[in-house]
């Protein structure tokens, strides 16, 4: 199923995923699609095994990559850090880049309230003294504006965020992760899952900009640290500028910014 803006921008499972908390959270809701449709299982031990040989079971190409490390039985954490290293997420990654959801991001300046004083400073002086003063006014406030960074999901991506919900439970993985909760509910127990197979997902909290349900759940890019036994609370992301394959989402832990 997917979600639609006023827009008509269509989002699938993996999309909303990579939007809400990058490639370890598509890499995720790629995953709960294979699950859901029976193409693997996860045993009790963690392990992930395909049910049948082939990728005819994968709908898209991040399935296919986790179905070819299927060929033996494969750690639940593993499966899901693989995908989302691969170039298989890289090109989701790119995808979303062109459909103009996402930007490269940029790091949010320390000195940027230096600007307002000097737009203030500029202002009295170009009242009491010179009116050529002013002209530094306008400069100075975009400069404030340049400073103050932006995150990876443009505006067009959190408006189509908005729309996104977890009206079944691959997007509720989207939304929150296997280490969330919706409406208080562990999102792992929608597949009958233990938090013993999840807990080892890193942890993420996810941007604001996606609703529905309650909100904490876990990233799985790169080695970030452990779920813990709770799954909840802060933890690292999936960003281009620390843990992310190909530029991903969140500087570090944070949801995204302005444009």
């Amino acid at each position: 199923m997917t979600t639609t803006t006023p827009q008509d921008t269509r989002l699938s499972a993996e999309e909303i995923g990579y939007l809400t908390a990058g490639p370890g959270r598509a890499a995720e809701a790629a995953l709960a699609r294979l699950i859901d449709n029976g193409a693997v299982r996860v045993s009790r031990g963690a392990l992930v095994s395909a049910v049948r040989r082939g990728d005819q079971d994968a709908g898209t190409s991040l399935e296919r990559q986790i179905l070819g490390q299927l060929r033996a039985a494969v750690r639940f954490e593993l499966v899901v850090q693989t995908a989302a290293h691969s170039s298989e997420a890289q090109l989701l990654h790119r995808q979303l880049h062109l459909r103009k959801l996402m930007q490269p991001p940029r790091r949010r300046g320390e000195s940027r309230w230096v600007f307002p004083v000097l737009a203030v400073v500029l202002l009295l002086l170009g009242v009491l003294v010179s009116p050529v003063l002013l002209l530094g006014v306008p400069v100075a406030v975009l400069l404030f504006l340049w400073l103050r960074g932006r995150g990876p999901v443009t505006r067009a991506g959190r408006q189509a965020l908005l729309q996104a919900t977890a009206h079944d439970r691959v997007h509720a993985v989207a939304l929150h992760g296997f280490c969330g909760k919706l409406d208080g509910r562990p999102v792992a127990e929608l597949f009958d899952l233990s938090q013993d197979v999840v807990r080892r997902l890193p942890r993420k909290q996810p941007r604001k900009s996606s609703s529905d349900g309650s909100g904490s759940g876990c990233g799985s890019a790169a080695s970030c640290g452990s779920c813990g036994s709770g799954c909840g609370g802060n933890g690292c992301g999936s960003s281009g500028s620390s843990c992310s394959s190909g530029g991903g989402c969140g500087g570090g832990c944070g949801g995204g910014g302005g444009d």
